[in-house]
C-alpha cells in the first residue's frame, strides 16, 4: 500500500508523531524488494543471519515513514556515530521494539558490530629474496624501472605460487601478458605483499618474468613516504616433485625506463603522478622471451635489508627525505584484502568532436593552464569506418578532440589504440561529469590528463594508474595526415564482494537511484574507502565512514572495513 499502518513497523510505531505522519501521508513509502547479504539480514531481523536462499524465497519489503525514522535518530557527533554504529542512518531501529525513551533506546540499538578477525597466517620467510633496485645512489620522484628475469622450464610446473611487493606500485607481466597490479595502499611501515599464482602462465621452455615498478618519491595521500624497491618470491613445484625458488636478486636485469621522464611532477597534491609516456623510448615486447636486451639493461642492485621487512627498512638513501635507515618497528605482511577483479568496458559511443586551433603550444597550456590558449570549432571530423574504429585527417596545425561516453561511471585504466605517424601526441582526458555542448576540452577537473607520444605505426596505450570517469576524451595533434583510433575502453577494477547486493523496485526513478548508489560504492570502495577517486586516493573519516557501513552490511565485506 502507499501508506504503511503501524503494524508494519512496530519498532517505530510508538514514536511521537509516527501515526500522524502516516495518516497525513508524510510517511508515504514505496515497497522495495531488497536482497541483502548475511550480515544485513541479521541486523534487520535481530537474530542470527538467515541464509541468502531463505531470504530470496519471499519478497522483503522495507516499509516505514521516513519522518518517523529521522525523528528517532539520537543526537551524537560524527566520531561517536562512526565508533558506535553498525548501520548508517536509522536502519537498526527496525530490528526490535524500543522503550519510550527514544534517544536512549536508539543508542542501545545502534550497537557496534563484532570486531573482524584480522588475525591470520603471516608471510613465509621470504629468504633468500632480496629487495632490488636499479643501480643508483638516488631516485627521482615518479621514476619507472623495468625488471626482467629469464626462466627455463623443462615442463609446465605443477604449481607456481608466491609473493610480490614494490614501493610504490608494480605492474607484473609473464611472457608479455599482464598478470596483476599492486600493491594495495597501506602504511609503508607495515607494507603488504600480494599473493602470486603463475601456474597457468608458465610454459615449457623459455619464460620471462617482468615487472614495471613506479616509485612515487614524494608520494600521495595513500603512500606518504617510502624507499624504492622491488621484491619477488616464487615457489615452483615441478612434476617430479622438486621444489625450486625464483627470487629477486642480482640475476634480474633492471632498466631505467625514460619513456616516462624521471622526476616528473605530481598531478596535484592528492595525486602522485602526472603521467607522460613516449612510446619511441619504450623497449617494445621487453617482457617476452624472444626480446634481446642491450646495454641499457644492468644487473639489478640488491639492497641491504630483510626481505621480511618493507622497502622502507633497507639501506637505500632517500635523498628527498634525507632518510638512510628505516624505523625499527616494521614488518612485511600478507595482503589483507583480495586482489580486485578486472574487466574490459568499451565506450558506448563517440558523443562529440572539435577542432582546436591553438594560440599557444598545447604543452604550455596543459603544464600551466594558460588562459585563452585555443579556439574551438565543433565539427564532424571523425569517420567511423567500422564499428569501434574512427579515422581522422589531421591538417598539421589544429588539434582534434574526440569525446567518448561510457554507459556509467567506472574506475579503471583507460586506454585506446591508434595508428599514427611517429611523434603524434595524444592527451587522454577523463571526467566524471560532462554534457555535450559543454567545455570542448575536458581539462576542468584536477588536471586529469595523461600524455602519450606515438612511435610509427600502431600504438596501444593504457594509463599506468587508474582513473575515475564517465567521459574519455582524446586530444590528437602534432601530426599531419590520417590517424585511426580504435579499441577505446577502460580496464575496470571492482572489489570482489562476498555478497553481490541487488535492490529491485517497480518505480523506475527509484531503481535508477539504487543502481547508481551500488555503482558508486563499486567505484569508491577499492583498496581504500574514498570519497572521490578522480580527486584523491586517501580515506576521510567523515566521507568514507558512510561507505564502511554499507559495504559491511549490504556487501558482507569485513576485510576492507578492518583496513579502514
Amino acid at each position: 500500500s502507499d501508506v504503511c499502518s503501524s503494524d508494519l513497523y512496530p519498532a517505530v510505531a510508538h514514536l511521537p508523531g509516527a501515526n500522524e505522519d502516516a495518516r497525513a501521508g508524510r510517511g508515504r513509502t514505496i515497497p522495495v524488494n531488497v536482497e541483502l547479504g548475511d550480515v544485513a539480514v541479521a541486523r534487520f531481523h535481530g537474530r542470527q543471519a538467515a541464509k541468502n536462499g531463505e531470504m530470496r524465497q519471499s519478497a522483503t519489503f522495507l516499509c516505514f515513514p521516513i519522518a518517523a525514522i529521522c525523528g528517532s535518530i539520537p543526537h551524537m557527533n560524527r566520531r561517536e556515530f562512526l565508533m558506535t554504529s553498525a548501520a548508517s542512518g536509522g536502519s537498526l531501529l527496525l530490528a526490535q521494539a524500543a522503550p519510550a525513551d527514544t534517544a536512549n533506546a536508539a543508542r542501545k540499538l545502534i550497537e557496534p558490530a563484532s570486531g573482524p578477525n584480522v588475525a591470520g597466517p603471516g608471510l613465509p620467510d621470504l629468504s633468500p629474496a632480496r629487495w632490488i633496485w636499479f643501480p643508483s645512489g638516488r631516485t627521482l620522484p615518479n621514476t619507472f624501472i623495468l625488471f626482467r628475469r629469464q626462466l627455463q622450464l623443462a615442463a609446465k610446473p605443477r604449481r607456481a605460487t608466491g609473493w610480490v611487493c614494490a614501493d610504490s606500485r608494480y605492474r607484473l607481466e609473464v611472457n608479455g601478458q599482464r598478470v596483476q597490479w599492486g600493491p594495495a595502499p597501506c602504511d609503508p611501515r607495515w607494507a603488504e605483499a600480494d599473493p602470486l599464482d603463475l601456474t597457468s602462465l608458465l610454459q615449457p621452455g623459455a619464460n620471462v618474468l617482468g615487472a614495471t615498478v613506479l616509485f612515487y618519491g614524494s608520494g600521495d595521500g595513500t603512500w606518504p613516504l617510502g624507499k624504492p624497491g622491488f621484491l619477488f618470491w616464487l615457489e615452483i613445484e615441478h612434476t617430479d616433485g622438486r621444489v625450486e625458488k625464483v627470487v629477486s636478486d642480482a640475476a634480474w636485469q633492471a632498466m631505467l625506463c625514460r619513456a616516462w621522464p624521471p622526476g616528473h611532477p605530481k598531478r596535484w597534491y592528492l595525486r602522485a603522478l602526472q603521467e607522460e609516456f613516449d612510446a619511441r623510448l619504450y623497449p617494445e615486447n621487453w617482457s617476452r622471451p624472444d626480446f634481446q636486451t642491450d646495454a641499457h639493461w644492468l644487473p639489478a642492485m640488491p639492497l641491504n635489508g630483510s626481505p621480511n621487512k618493507p622497502a622502507l627498512s633497507t639501506n637505500y638513501y632517500e635523498y628527498m627525505l634525507d632518510l638512510g635507515g628505516g624505523p625499527p618497528d616494521t614488518q612485511l605482511r600478507p595482503r589483507s584484502i583480495p586482489l580486485l577483479r578486472e574487466s574490459m568496458v568499451p565506450v558506448a559511443k563517440l558523443s562529440e568532436t572539435y577542432w582546436l586551433e591553438w594560440r599557444t603550444s598545447p604543452q604550455d597550456y596543459f603544464d600551466f593552464r594558460v588562459p585563452a590558449a585555443f579556439r574551438a570549432e565543433r565539427a564532424s571530423l571523425a569517420v567511423e569506418t567500422v564499428p569501434g574504429q574512427w579515422r581522422v585527417e589531421l591538417d598539421g596545425s589544429r588539434g582534434a578532440a574526440l569525446t567518448f561516453e561510457l554507459t556509467e561511471q567506472v574506475v579503471g585504466w583507460p586506454g585506446f589504440a591508434i595508428e599514427a605517424p611517429a611523434g603524434t601526441t595524444i592527451e587522454l582526458l577523463v571526467h566524471e561529469a560532462h554534457a555535450p555542448g559543454g567545455p570542448p576540452l575536458l581539462n576542468t577537473h584536477f588536471d586529469s590528463w595523461t600524455r602519450f607520444t606515438c612511435r610509427e605505426g600502431r600504438n596501444v596505450f593504457e594509463t599506468f594508474d587508474f582513473e575515475s570517469l564517465r567521459w574519455l576524451q582524446l586530444h590528437i595533434h602534432n601530426a599531419k595526415g590520417p590517424v585511426v583510433v580504435s579499441d577505446v575502453r577502460v580496464r575496470r577494477r571492482v572489489f570482489p564482494w562476498p555478497n553481490e547486493p541487488h535492490v529491485r523496485t517497480s518505480e523506475p526513478s527509484l531503481q535508477r537511484l539504487f543502481d547508481a548508489s551500488l555503482n558508486t560504492l563499486n567505484n569508491c570502495a577499492q583498496e581504500t574507502l574514498v570519497d572521490g577517486m578522480a580527486r584523491e586516493r586517501q580515506q576521510y573519516s567523515g566521507d568514507g565512514g558512510h561507505q564502511m557501513h554499507a559495504v559491511h552490511l549490504a556487501f558482507g565485506e569485513r576485510r576492507l572495513v578492518a583496513r579502514y
